[in-house]
């Protein structure tokens, strides 16, 4: 049987929920089945993880800078503390499981977040480098435009196979410090973590980059990301 993927869906203003199809198309072409999770379940993630096989939260809008004890800046983008609510939950319980999770541009800062870290709220306006890159692109939403070089002897590096990959870029926040547990897997020529791992559990794995664009653009490296975690889904199928 196929492992069953609990994927976070985005915020509207009154609350309903929407998911970007490359995310689902993305799972479905790796091998998984893609279920899509409202806002409002916080108190059932026991239940809804106990029929999944792996959680995979999508990107969106801006964490609430009161979770890393931070004011917000003049800089902070749309919020939706409902969302921030249901996606803490998932991943406290996700990880008490070893559940593989993998996080997707705003994923990888809210499980950073989760694990004790702290975020840049706005790049342009509180990340000084003389290198800085263009973050949010003015591009098509599957074209890469930035390189990432990636640490060895890591999930990614295994699964990717390659020092440098060539990534989209649609975000303007990015992790600060570190979480606890949290390793740098990848990071851009001006120093943005642009991946994290978890040093302990079987796998999770966050991106700051949209590899479901990618993937549906027919990029292979993007592609590989979506199938390693869909096998190691299966993995904890099997074992469950």
């Amino acid at each position: 049987m196929k492992p069953i993927i609990a994927i976070t869906a985005c915020a509207e203003d009154d609350l309903s929920s929407r998911l970007n199809a490359a995310y689902s198309k993305s799972i479905l072409e790796a091998g998984g089945v893609p279920i899509i999770l409202p806002l409002g379940v916080e108190a059932d993630v026991a239940q809804i993880l106990s029929i999944s096989d792996g959680l995979l939260l999508s990107g969106g809008d801006d964490v609430h800078p009161f979770h890393f004890g931070a004011e917000p800046s003049p800089k902070l983008g749309q919020i939706h503390p409902e969302r921030d609510t249901v996606e803490l939950a998932l991943i406290h319980a996700a990880i008490t499981k070893q559940m593989p999770i993998f996080g997707i541009c705003r994923g990888i800062q809210v499980l950073n977040v989760a694990l004790g870290g702290t975020l840049y709220q706005d790049i342009d306006s509180e990340y000084h480098s003389s290198k800085r890159l263009k973050h949010t692109q003015q591009a098509a939403r599957g074209v890469a435009t930035h390189y990432v070089n990636i640490e060895q002897d890591n999930v990614l590096m295994k699964i990717i196979d390659q020092e440098k990959i060539a990534v989209n870029s649609i975000h303007h926040q990015a992790i600060h410090a570190l979480g606890d547990t949290l390793k740098v897997a990848a990071k851009s020529n001006d120093g943005i973590i642009e991946a994290v791992y978890h040093e302990s559990l079987p796998f999770c794995l966050g991106v700051q980059w949209h590899p479901e664009e990618q993937a549906l653009a027919g990029d292979n490296e993007a592609k590989k990301l979506f199938k390693a975690f869909v096998a190691a889904s299966l993995k904890y199928k099997k074992k469950a």
